[in-house]
């Protein structure tokens, strides 16, 4: 056996995982520098094999974690042995042994499994590691140690080497033992003393209790008979009690069965009772929503109605104002008509009447222009003295006509222009006043009105529809809330006695599996078991006994799915659930009897085939039998559980269980009814969520046609207020063009004034320049003078009929401009409105409306009957119902007065039972005290039970009392006085007994102890023969001219002394014998280094490298004497002079033969001859080992003597 590999990590310097693998079974050298872990390595070898490490504290365990930078929490060293010779008693070729330390934590494993330090060390000791030869592993110091060790320091190593412990513990244990027996035996002494007095005196107590036997063995006999008396008695009555309450028993069982119909019938009637207000509340709620409909139909009704009034009053008013309109319109048309005609004749008139006064203004300006020349040559000719001087002022004259001539021209051909733009003008106002009253009165903008008018109509009846259909929603919601809240109720009560059948933990926890699932979104849970499946009624009591809480155990699809609920359950601290994973479920598979007596219980339950094995798991091992004997039988022959209907059980190893269950309180039906209850609300749930999104789209609709109904509103007012611009902007437009037409009239006057004006000034330029050149005149000329009387006259006669033309002008104009004012302004605009009124709505569409609303209140009118006939109906059901209701109430009432009644009888029978129980008690407490009186009469005598004793209770009482008198007699009588005669030979005899045993025990505990010394003398003596037989071999080995020698020291001076002269003196056996290893004081070393003859020295008087050979050669001398499989030295050979260096090398080496050796050195020698070589590096703090060749470890040690 040796060490085949070590791995370290985290111990001490050694951070990282430090494999030192392939060690050799023989000679193995460590090398390294110093601090680089080379003693480290050590330790972790004795961290695992030595008791050094052990109960340590926390600062210890610490101290042997590696504490550098990115420090570990943990350290392990694990050694594998090599166990080819099968030292360790394993039976495998390797044993692993690993010892773990934390902070925390000191763990050792054993081929990979955990172990105890005590069941470690108890291997190493069964391979050889002996706890008393500690020196198979050396570390450094103990060599200087030993050295500097006294002589009575080496006797008690050589104690520990030869197991003198072991002895000393053995005979302390005896010394012990033997106390033990002595204090026993001065014991059994003082008793046996007390015994023997105690036997002289009982022993004359004898005779006279012999005659006080006798009278007692007749005291007991006549007490028998008079208790037997009483006791037959007690019996006979206790029989009666029985029986009567036997009889009372059948008539309670009738009582019973009496109640139990009547609670059937009061359940039955609870739930009629039930059903019929849940009815009845529905059909309260149909009745008021039918109510509501009447009244909602009869307003609507008679808002329809009052419509409908109101358009065939309005189609009257129409027709008569259509009528009105009709005569106005014909009367307005000839009114226009005559306005047109005189108009039209009035026109010609007004245009004559200017033509002509313009002529003649014309006509008068040119006859004024002349007058006017006339008037002005007669006055010039006095003004002038000559024709030069007339001349001058003529050519001056002509000039400034011309110029004046000029400024007119340019006026008039700007008013021309003028004229032309305000002419255009005209015309596009013209245009554009005719376009204006087309879009007025023309079909698009009152199309657009009529189209918009129409569309707010059909959105207003849509909107219409749209809120009825609301309002049924609203009504159907409503009734349908109600029904929710009704089975809220009804669930809540089903829950609450599901609830009543379980513990509240159980309970709670079902409830958070609901929550947990929803909230987690699992799919994979079914449900509890008893929700799942479906039995008749007939089997149901059979499948709740064998179920049991297995009903409310949760079926889910795997353990992962089971998992979560946990977790979550433990997590949220929510109750406590059992779940069913149907991966994990493996029901066997039964054989069922093929006989007509019997049915598999399987067979009578529906169930999904998702669950099938659930089932199988409660169910599958479970018939049903008519009678529990037969289902006894069964059980036991086909290996089965057997139940009747009425749940009486059989269990298939024999156990019966039964008696009363209640049927009242089904799991199964009260779980059944929860489940319905919940399919119930979760589909008016459903219902009611359908109707609040059908109510909330139909509310997305209404807003929706509300806000086209506002568009379209808007674009009423739009078009309407387009129109009412318009009609502005053509008044506008018709102002203007009246303003345009006022300043064409005024520039054609002033462009007619000014062709007047340039006409006369022409006239002025031609007669100016006739006259110039002419002969110059004082005055005029007779023909002149006669032009100037013409004119005078003509121009008077041109005046008076300018004048006259005027005024007619201007009462011609006035009319045709009245004309024209209330053609435009009265005429016209009360034509259009007649037009616009006849056109607003025809007979046709008021029919149509009328039609309409006529078939809507037809429709209303059926509606209403048809919800007043409802509703009459609901009132006809609902009175129905409730006298129902009533009548139940009153067999209810009924049937609860009968149970009160039958509850009173059964108290009146409970109490006559409780009494008779008491009295039935009280005679049986008799009884057992009669009873306990004969038992304590003890072992009656054969004559107790003969018939001569048979007297009557008086005679037996007279004897007893006579018996009784004569015992008085013996009141000083020690009536256990034979017992105790008895009892105190026998306590006699045993003492005895055990006094013999105690002295032959005190012989083998003494002679063990001797014994015990002589074993361990013999150890002491001969482990300090071997070891120090090997001590002078392995000197004389070392030191080949020298010699060496254990002298074992004695108190008186005197010593013993191995492989010395005969002239010493020598202790023989028997003196051994009588001294004993007291007399020892302690074990010197002498040795020689230069001749086996000269005088030996002792080892104080030794150099410092002699002193450690020494030491050394003892280590090795104990290790012959007491081998291990392997040996760690620690630089034993520091201290050491070269050619003792070598010697013990070379022994080392020819020791490696039979055991392994892990050495450190620093010096050459060694590594001359091992095997194998190691080297320990250390590096940023952190130290690994490596296998090395010899050449390197020799340099590396060569090395580090040249650096000292």
């Amino acid at each position: 056996m040796h060490i085949k590999k070590i791995v370290i990590q985290g111990f001490k310097t050694y951070k990282n995982t430090t494999v030192i693998d392939d060690l050799s079974p023989g000679h193995n050298v460590v090398v390294g520098r110093n601090g680089s872990g080379k003693s480290n390595f050590f330790a972790a070898i004795r961290f695992v094999l030595s008791d050094q490490y052990t109960r340590m504290s926390k600062e210890e365990r610490q101290g042997l974690i590696h504490e550098g930078s990115g420090s570990v929490l943990s350290a392990y060293v694990e050694i594998i042995f090599d166990n080819s010779d099968g030292r360790f008693p394993t039976g495998r070729p390797e044993v692993v042994i690993r010892r773990t330390i934390g902070l925390k934590k000191d763990d050792f494993s054993l081929d990979g499994k955990s172990s105890t330090r005590v069941d470690v060390m108890q291997l190493l000791e069964s391979a050889g590691f002996s706890k008393s030869n500690p020196y198979y592993i050396v570390p450094q110091g103990r060599i200087t140690s030993l050295t500097n060790a006294k002589d009575s320091e080496r006797l008690n190593l050589l104690k520990e080497v030869a197991g003198a412990q072991v002895f000393e513990n053995k005979l302390r244990e005896s010394q012990k033992e033997m106390t033990k027996t002595k204090n026993q035996r001065d014991k059994i002494d003082e008793m046996l003393v007390f015994i023997e007095d105690r036997l002289s005196d009982l022993n004359s107590e004898k005779d006279e209790l012999k005659d006080f036997q006798d009278l007692e063995r007749d005291k007991k006999i006549y007490e028998y008979k008079l208790y037997d008396h009483e006791l037959n008695g007690i019996t006979t009555a206790i029989e009666e009690i029985e029986s009567d309450y036997q009889n009372a028993t059948e008539n309670a069982e009738r009582f019973i069965e009496n109640m139990e119909k009547g609670e059937t019938a009061v359940a039955e009637l609870t739930k009629s009772i039930d059903t019929i207000e849940s009815e009845l509340k529905l059909l309260k709620i149909d009745r008021q929503q039918n109510v509501s409909i009447v009244d909602e139909i009869s307003k609507t009704l008679y808002d329809k109605k009052a419509t409908l009034s109101e358009l065939r009053e309005n189609l009257e008013t129409q027709q008569e104002t259509i009528k009105t309109s009709e005569k106005a319109f014909q009367k307005l048309e000839k009114e226009r008509a005559e306005n047109e005609r005189l108009t039209s004749l009035k026109k010609p008139n007004v245009d004559k009447l200017r033509a002509t006064q313009k002529d003649l203004e014309t006509q008068i300006s040119t006859l004024k222009t002349k007058q006017n020349l006339l008037y002005s040559k007669q006055g010039r000719y006095s003004k002038f003295n000559s024709k030069k001087e007339r001349d001058t002022w003529i050519k001056s004259q002509i000039k400034g006509h011309q110029s004046e001539k000029n400024d007119k021209l340019s006026e008039t051909q700007a008013n021309k222009n003028q004229l032309q733009t305000y002419t255009e003008e005209l015309s596009s106002l013209s245009g554009k006043l005719n376009q204006l009253e087309q879009l007025m009165n023309g079909p698009q903008i009152q199309g657009e009105i009529e189209k918009l008018e129409q569309q707010i109509a059909s959105v207003k009846a849509e909107m219409t529809a749209e809120n009825d259909n609301r309002k049924t929603i609203w009504r159907e919601t409503g009734r349908c809330e109600n029904i929710v809240a009704s089975l809220k109720g009804d669930l809540t009560k089903a829950e609450r006695d599901v609830a009543t059948t379980m513990d509240r933990q159980l309970n709670n926890g079902l409830q958070a599996v609901e929550r947990i699932k929803k909230s987690l979104g699992l799919t994979g849970v079914y449900g509890t078991l008893g929700e799942l499946i479906d039995v008749n009624s007939k089997y149901r009591t059979a499948v709740e006994v064998i179920a049991g809480n297995q009903l409310f155990q949760v079926v889910v699809d795997n353990d992962e799915t089971a998992s979560a609920l946990m977790n979550e359950l433990i997590r949220q601290k929510a109750g406590r659930v059992t779940f069913m994973p149907l991966n994990r479920l493996k029901p066997k598979q039964h054989t069922y009897p093929d006989t007509q007596d019997c049915v598999p219980l399987i067979k009578k339950i529906a169930y999904p085939q998702d669950i099938e094995k659930a089932v199988l798991q409660v169910f599958g091992k479970t018939i049903v039998t008519m009678d529990l004997a037969r289902g006894y039988e069964l059980s036991k022959e086909f290996n089965l559980s057997a139940i009747t209907l009425d749940g009486d059980k059989a269990e298939k190893k024999g156990l019966l269980t039964g008696g009363y269950v209640d049927n009242k309180k089904s799991r199964i039906e009260a779980m059944k009814l929860k489940k319905i209850k919940l399919a119930e609300l979760k589909d008016k749930e459903a219902e009611f969520l359908r109707l609040k999104m059908e109510d909330d789209k139909k509310g997305q609709q209404i807003v929706k046609l509300n806000d086209e109904l506002s568009k379209l509103h808007t674009q009423m007012d739009k078009v309407i207020t387009q129109k009412k611009e318009l009609r502005l902007k053509y008044s506008n437009l018709l102002a203007e063009k009246f303003k345009i037409e006022d300043y064409i009239s005024i520039l054609q006057d002033q462009i007619t004034d000014a062709e007047t004006f340039i006409s006369t000034i022409d006239t002025k330029i031609h007669d100016l320049e006739g006259e110039l050149g002419t002969e110059f005149q004082e005055g005029l000329a007779q023909t002149q003078k006669e032009e100037l009387q013409t004119i005078n006259k003509k121009l008077s006669q041109l005046e008076s009929l300018l004048s006259s033309t005027m005024d007619q002008l201007y009462v011609e104009e006035s009319e045709l401009r009245e004309l024209e004012i209330e053609l435009s302004e009265s005429i016209i605009p009360r034509l259009h409105e007649i037009m616009k009124r006849t056109k607003s709505k025809s007979d046709a569409d008021f029919d149509q409306e009328i039609q309409k609303l006529t078939e809507e209140v037809e429709n209303l009118n059926e509606q209403h009957s048809e919800a007043t006939i409802a509703a009459d109906s609901n009132t006809a059901t609902i009175d129905a119902k409730t006298r129902e209701l009533r009548d139940l109430k009153e067999n209810l009432e009924k049937i609860n007065t009968q149970q009160k009644k039958l509850i009173r009888s059964f108290e009146n029978f409970q109490k006559n039972s409780e009494r008779s129980m008491a009295k039935r008690q009280v005679l049986l407490k008799r009884r057992d005290e009669s009873q306990a009186k004969i038992r304590q009469l003890g072992t009656l005598p054969d004559a107790a039970f003969d018939e001569n004793y048979d007297f009557d209770r008086d005679v037996l009482l007279k004897r007893l009392n006579e018996v009784t008198d004569g015992l008085e007699k013996f009141s000083h009588v020690n009536r256990k006085a034979l017992e105790q005669f008895l009892n105190f030979t026998k306590q006699r005899d045993s003492l005895v007994e055990r006094r013999k045993e105690l002295d032959n025990s005190e012989e083998s505990i003494v002679d063990l102890m001797k014994h015990l010394s002589e074993r361990k003398n013999e150890a002491i003596d001969k482990t300090f023969s071997e070891v120090a037989s090997a001590f002078t071999d392995v000197f004389e080995k070392l030191v080949p001219k020298g010699t060496g020698r254990l002298i074992m020291q004695k108190k008186t001076g005197d010593s013993q002394a191995a492989g010395g002269d005969e002239d010493d003196e020598v202790m023989n056996d028997e003196q051994a014998d009588e001294e004993g290893i007291e007399n020892y004081s302690g074990v010197s070393i002498q040795v020689s280094f230069n001749s086996k003859s000269d005088e030996q020295q002792r080892i104080e008087q030794l150099s410092g490298g002699q002193k450690s050979l020494c030491a050394i050669a003892l280590i090795l001398a104990i290790q012959k004497s007491d081998p291990a499989p392997f040996y760690l030295f620690d630089e034993i050979d520091a201290n050491l002079d070269t050619q003792y260096r070598t010697a013990v090398a070379n022994m080392i080496h020819e020791l490696s033969a039979n055991a392994q050796f892990i050495c450190t050195t620093f010096r050459p020698e060694m590594l001359q001859v091992a095997n194998k070589f190691f080297g320990v590096s250390f590096n940023n703090k952190i130290s690994s080992v490596s296998e090395i060749d010899q050449s390197f470890a020799l340099g590396f040690v060569e090395g580090e003597q040249k650096r000292a």
